[in-house]
């Protein structure tokens, strides 16, 4: 079961980089993974739950992006995604060409709570107050 690895993963970034600009909780880490990776959403949505378990991720939210190939008809030149490997060119039935994307696998932002007594800058993350706690959109 990869999913565990890839959660472990995303916790280990998400706990290094919250711990950087002194973070006391993240609340939401937002991926980006593509379709190609194979990632069962159902099974990485509860490994990243006992992932989290003793960390700063805790009680984090984790939002899933999927994303999906792409390819170019060599015919009409459109640009259309692939989906259950079906490489037809859904505008004129052409068989697609020039494959990309759907093989991301990203963390692409963080949000978590700084407590007001840190003296650092998140460097340029964007850090608002909001009561008793600065949160950081993204890093």
């Amino acid at each position: 079961m990869h999913e565990f690895s890839i959660a472990r993963s995303i916790v280990d970034v998400a706990t290094t980089e919250a711990e950087r600009v002194g973070a006391r909780r993240v609340k939401r880490l937002n991926c980006r993974i593509g379709e190609m990776c194979q990632v069962d959403g159902r099974l990485i949505s509860e490994a990243f739950d006992i992932a989290c378990r003793g960390t700063i991720c805790e009680d984090a939210e984790l939002q899933i992006e999927t994303t999906h190939m792409h390819a170019v008809c060599p015919q009409c030149w459109r640009r259309f995604e692939v989906h259950n490997w079906n490489w037809t060119c859904p505008h004129c039935g052409v068989e697609g060409e020039k494959l990309e994307g759907g093989d991301e696998l990203e963390l692409v932002s963080i949000e978590a709570e700084v407590d007001d007594d840190y003296s650092g800058d998140p460097e340029g993350l964007g850090a608002e107050r909001t009561r008793g706690a600065r949160e950081s959109p993204a890093f």
